[in-house]
């Protein structure tokens, strides 16, 4: 790392405000699709078309865009991605038609793509040996901002302003935010190793990573789909009552990092699945008490406690298995994401539909809970990372 450059914490909190804005978006449509049905003429269902083309954009650019990083640097990348965010989030606020909303989602998605691996990517390098669990954690509480000063914010936002004034805002944090990244394109080096979807999907335990990641991220994007539809159809509360929710997840989500530190203790190989069945049995939870939408938000902020766990713990499981293919690694995981992103509505709908809310999380409980049987692998060491408890993620571990 250059000796001119920030200190650490100007880092960690850029790089948090980066992964809040690209959050924000991606999760913003849940708890207004009402709103913005009713201006565009579409169902709820229809609106969340543009969660799923959202989904395939940051899928596609992950794949195919991500390994560029590790050739002209994380940071660099990373400042282009946030500009055609920007432009993103404009053309969303101007869209005439739903199909118009759709193509602005696509475009906010390619740049979502490119974004969050070097987000990962750079939270890597710049933390130092040893507080690598703390650094991820930290970086990652940029999803509670997305959450709590993001969705929930924008959910009652839109109510007395418009849910395109909410975009046209997004708009303006994001050209900031884009300002304030100059420092990231210093930090690290391009010039590395050629990398590639293919190349990546070589590294010995990347295919059980990708296995891992859907069973944590599809669980999630799963049941977060429809706590919207949960809140305003079934129990017929209104659009702002509905946003509590992310904000009750979001704050249970950034508090964990204050756990963090046991994590690097107790290590990856010994918590990974414990952390995946306390998901389990908190999905189940939900669906047995979510006709009280009181408990429901209960068991939210446990929802976001062990979601940060899972989270932090994949990632760092995923940034070792090759320190020289970050950024190709990190866009097969950002593409497993978004594949979720997008095929969540879907495969929640048919849960939804049959069951209500316990349809979705019985689907998620049982992807968290297969996660959680994969996971016993990395405890007997089939995996190349290390199973030091003091250093559960560190970047030079060996490949």
């Amino acid at each position: 790392m250059p000796s001119s450059a920030p200190p650490l914490w100007i880092s960690i909190a850029t790089l948090m405000c980066a992964i809040a804005i690209v959050g924000t978006n991606a999760l913003l449509l849940s708890p207004l699709v009402q709103t913005v049905g009713a201006d565009l003429a579409a169902s709820p269902a229809q609106v969340l078309w543009a969660s799923s083309g959202y989904g395939l954009g940051v899928a596609a650019a992950a794949l195919l865009i991500a390994p560029i990083g590790d050739r002209i640097g994380a940071g660099r990348l990373l400042r282009m991605a946030l500009a055609v965010l920007t432009l993103g989030f404009v053309a969303s606020a101007l869209a005439p038609s739903l199909a118009a909303l759709i193509a602005a989602q696509v475009l906010c998605g390619l740049a979502g793509g490119a974004a969050l691996p070097s987000i990962y990517t750079m939270a890597a390098v710049i933390a130092p040996k040893g507080r690598e669990a703390r650094v991820v954690g930290a970086v990652l509480t940029g999803w509670t901002l997305s959450l709590v000063l993001g969705v929930s914010l924008a959910a009652w936002s839109a109510e007395l302003v418009g849910w395109r004034a909410v975009y046209g805002a997004l708009a303006a944090l994001c050209a900031l935010i884009w300002t304030l990244s100059a420092p990231l394109a210093r930090l690290d080096e391009p010039g590395g190793a050629a990398s590639s979807p293919l190349s990546a999907l070589r590294v010995p335990g990347m295919a059980r990573g990708i296995f891992a990641s859907v069973g944590l991220m599809l669980s999630f994007y799963v049941t977060y789909s429809y706590t919207g539809a949960h809140a305003t159809v079934s129990l017929g509360l209104s659009t702002g009552q509905a946003g509590l929710l992310p904000l009750i997840y979001g704050l249970g989500f950034g508090g964990a990092v204050l756990l963090d530190p046991i994590l690097d203790r107790i290590g990856m190989a010994r918590a990974t699945t414990p952390v995946f069945l306390a998901l389990s049995l908190v999905y189940l939870a939900m669906g047995v008490l979510g006709a009280s939408y009181m408990l429901f938000l209960a068991l939210a902020a446990l929802w976001g406690i062990f979601q940060h766990f899972g989270l932090n713990l994949l990632v760092a499981r995923l940034t070792v298995l090759d320190v020289r293919q970050r950024g190709a690694i990190m866009g097969l995981y950002s593409t497993t994401t978004y594949l979720s992103v997008f095929a969540a509505p879907f495969v929640g709908g048919i849960g939804f539909q049959a069951l209500g809310i316990m349809g979705c999380v019985l689907i998620s409980a049982a992807l968290t809970t297969l996660a959680a049987v994969e996971a016993l692998s990395l405890r007997r060491g089939s995996l190349p990372f290390t199973t030091d408890p003091a250093q559960p993620g560190a970047p030079d571990a060996p490949a």
